[in-house]
């Protein structure tokens, strides 16, 4: 007997009536928004969501990643005081406050199985219907950035969208592994698991491929483990798909090896992102040696490099992790790791405690898990941390873990310990249950997407 993720199963009708809520709704619209673009009613969705948080029926709930986000907040504040860049930082904390508020929001409206399970779908499908669909047109009209696939809309940046490419490859992948055999949704996940693989190789984004091999590795082995059967599709999938990758993809991928010098990493691409790259590392440790504490105020990196180094102009570290430490210190990166650490750790003791339980919903967790590990990976060739995707997705995992649990909880027990992360003990095993489980190309600077309207 297997459950699958196809809704609330035991906390019968009262949660399903709570699915389609105004919350929910207005956090659709928003996360359409500002993932393809396509309506510009971010702000007020955003705004009416907000408000609908206060006339809801459930308690508010405030997860220790969004208490830790707002600490990080603080410090940023701090930082703000002593800038010598006030305007730019300004700005940049009007716009992470704003995340901050998506990631309260994306925890609230993110309550049961069946919600989580028609947001994954939803945000799917309107990106392969919209950025993605529209990357395959440019790649096949040979509108690229020497040769690398680029997007619409704010997907101009081959790494970025290579990124976030990895990131709903999770959730198409959580989909498939989750759903009942032969249903729907299970294709649904498997399509458009294959179109995004396909998309990440057409991008040739370096940290994208290293992040797509640090998820196979686990995943083979777990299928290996678990579905011996399912690991020759998968092999025949990635055989298949780069075998027809672009000449000039292996001829990128072979740069790496320029990688271990000095003196030859200017050879690594034709282009020379990887010697600007290199330079901009220098510089940024410049930096932070000289703002270790406080940094130089979020948002402000780019012109404080150009104070430091003219001749590279206005530029990004291209690094999540150094952009951080840059512009908000070492306590700022502390504050910022230990967000990602909280929910990685609610996450992997949800798996541990529900797999035998509910072995399809550790199955989604772990695939949810996997692609958060390699966007971390693909972190260090892109900065991330102001992007309100990335706190979606913490969100989401951090409330896929909580709908597990409701899942198997007696019919009338309401959400335990609804405001701390302390996830409730599971009951022991039942007998008989299995073990299974963007813009134009252009100069660097580019919009990043998934930036709060």
């Amino acid at each position: 007997m297997t459950a699958t993720l196809s809704g609330p199963t035991v906390a019968g009708p009262r949660l399903a009536q709570r699915t389609w809520t105004p919350t929910y709704v207005l956090f659709l619209v928003y996360l359409f928004t500002i993932v393809t673009g396509r309506l510009p009613v971010g702000t007020y969705a955003m705004i009416l969501a907000l408000s609908s948080l206060i006339v809801q029926r459930e308690p508010l709930r405030v997860p220790s990643f969004v208490w830790l986000f707002a600490a990080w907040f603080a410090w940023d504040v701090l930082g703000y005081g002593v800038t010598r860049y006030p305007d730019l930082v300004w700005d940049a904390l009007v716009n992470h406050g704003k995340v901050l508020l998506v990631a309260l929001l994306a925890a609230n409206a993110l309550r049961t199985g069946a919600q989580i399970r028609f947001f994954i779908v939803f945000v799917l499908m309107s990106y392969v219907l919209f950025p993605a669909r529209s990357t395959f047109v440019n790649y096949v009209h040979g509108y690229t950035l020497f040769g690398r696939a680029v997007g619409p809309f704010i997907y101009g940046n081959p790494n970025d969208l290579a990124a976030h490419s990895i990131l709903l490859l999770g959730p198409a992948l959580a989909l498939w592994a989750s759903a009942r055999h032969g249903g729907p949704f299970r294709w649904i996940g498997l399509g458009g698991a294959g179109l995004l693989t396909v998309l990440i190789l057409l991008t040739q984004s370096r940290g994208a491929f290293l992040a797509l091999g640090t998820m196979a590795m686990p995943s083979t082995l777990a299928l290996i483990r678990r579905r011996p059967r399912a690991v020759l599709a998968v092999v025949a999938f990635l055989g298949t798909a780069l075998y027809f990758a672009p000449k000039s993809f292996w001829a990128r991928m072979q740069g790496l090896s320029k990688a271990t010098s000095v003196a030859t990493i200017g050879q690594m691409d034709p282009e020379g992102s990887a010697r600007q790259r290199f330079t901009v590392l220098q510089t940024a440790k410049r930096i932070i040696e000289d703002h270790p504490v406080l940094g130089v105020g979020l948002g402000a990196y780019e012109v404080a490099q150009y104070h430091y180094n003219p001749s590279l102009g206005y530029l990004d570290t291209h690094n999540t992790y150094l952009n951080v430490l840059a512009e908000t210190g070492l306590p700022g990166l502390v504050l910022f790791l230990a967000i990602v650490i909280n929910v990685l750790r609610t996450v992997s003791e949800a798996r541990r405690r529900i797999g035998h339980v509910l072995p399809a919903q550790a199955e989604m967790l772990r695939w949810l898990q996997y692609a958060l590990s390699g966007y971390l990976i693909a972190a260090v060739f892109g900065s991330f941390a102001k992007l309100a995707f990335l706190y979606v997705y913490l969100a989401l995992l951090w409330c896929a873990a909580r709908a597990a649990y409701l899942q198997d909880l007696p019919v009338g027990q309401s959400e335990p310990l609804l405001q701390r992360d302390q996830l409730p003990i599971a009951p022991e095993p039942l007998h008989g249950w299995g073990s299974m489980s963007p813009q134009a190309p252009g100069p660097p600077a580019s919009p990043r997407p998934g930036s709060p309207a």
